[in-house]
């Protein structure tokens, strides 16, 4: 599962779309319900508590403006907001008393929507430890215990709700980005990471490389032997690439029995011997228990003038010349001349067509 905690950070609106929605929400509903107050403090002469209440209104109003630009507002919100509003507590506290225990309810539901669960624990004992201390000095036991026990069941019942709500979401994203059967990364993000490999050799000379990876005679094994050991074979693939990689190397499963690696940082010649010693490993291997299984494998390396989806054509190329080949191979070299690469494409592709649907 590590590639979801890089997933993860690609763009807050896009993978923390419920606390983008829910501040946006919640900073809209409070500006509408504050700017009335706010107004009405002035103009019952409260001026300093109004221009306190502006200056909640104008951070509010600025975390919806972060969001609708997708931007995160959270250190705004809990350096900025947090304190204006535990200020504003005291002050209505100092003027209304027990009124201003009133305000410590959105804000408590306020914090879990808008912050990340461990800054909205932070935010809340924060308030807690403001309020409860003004609550005690201000009411008799029975309705402080009282208040106390509403607002730590609050914050609690609220912590717990979002925690679901964050977890349903983190399952959610397994399911966007990986493939059921095998667990690998599927073709989700496989645009993204090709481009930023891309972006990595144009702007930091990092040059990465791909593998096209294909089970020889893979219609033979379901034909023969049923479609769950078809699988079988899939998932025990899916996890000697994991096992045998490197920790930043991505393994995708872009079809039925096709798989992509892209290789970070690794030049053509340092891939090649990767490829070949992969395919040692899965020719050693017992991916099922009816005989030897055996992959065909194309490499590229990125070049610096070619576009993502150039590069893993090239590398598709190198994998049907493989196939063409005679299988079980490690192909990364073709002829130079495109009148000698255009029929060795169309005979590869025909004869990988044509083991789908006739036996070899």
């Amino acid at each position: 599962m590590r590639y979801l905690g890089k997933f993860s950070k690609l763009s807050w609106n896009a993978t923390s779309d419920f606390r983008a929605k829910a501040t946006f929400g919640v900073a809209c509903a409070a500006l509408l319900l504050l700017l009335p107050v706010a107004f009405l403090d002035f103009y019952e002469g409260h001026i300093a508590i109004g221009i306190g209440s502006l200056g909640i209104v104008s951070m509010l109003a600025a975390a919806a403006w972060m969001v609708s630009q997708n931007q995160c507002p959270q250190k705004l919100t809990l350096f900025g907001l947090v304190p204006a509003g535990m200020v504003f507590m005291i002050s209505v506290f100092d003027r209304d008393g027990i009124i201003g225990t009133l305000w410590c309810y959105p804000s408590i539901i306020a914090c879990y929507c808008m912050l990340s669960e461990r800054r909205a624990w932070m935010a809340n004992v924060a308030i807690l430890a403001i309020s409860m201390p003004m609550v005690w000095l201000t009411l008799d036991i029975h309705y402080t215990l009282r208040i106390y026990a509403t607002l730590a069941a609050i914050s609690v019942f609220s912590a717990i709700l979002v925690r679901v709500i964050d977890e349903q979401r983190r399952q959610l994203q397994i399911q966007l980005i990986r493939d059921p059967l095998t667990g690998l990364l599927n073709r989700v993000s496989l645009q993204l990471e090709l481009e930023r490999a891309v972006t990595a050799h144009v702007v930091d000379n990092r040059q990465s490389s791909l593998m096209a990876i294909d089970i020889d005679f893979f219609k033979r094994i379901n034909d023969e032997h049923g479609h769950d050991c078809g699988d079988k074979v899939l998932r025990q693939l899916g996890a000697l690439l994991q096992r045998t990689l490197r920790y930043e190397d991505l393994c995708f499963r872009v079809g039925g029995e096709e798989f992509l690696i892209l290789l970070n940082g690794l030049s053509p010649d340092v891939a090649i011997g990767v490829a070949e010693r992969l395919r040692r490993e899965v020719a050693q291997s017992t991916l099922h228990e009816h005989g030897r299984v055996t992959v065909s494998i194309g490499v590229a390396g990125h070049i610096k003038a070619e576009s993502a989806d150039t590069w893993t054509k090239r590398c598709d190329v190198r994998l049907y010349a493989a196939k063409n080949q005679g299988r079980n191979r490690v192909v990364a070299h073709l002829p130079t001349t495109m009148s000698d690469v255009v029929p060795l494409i169309n005979r590869a592709r025909s004869a990988k067509k044509l083991s789908r649907d006739v036996l070899p």
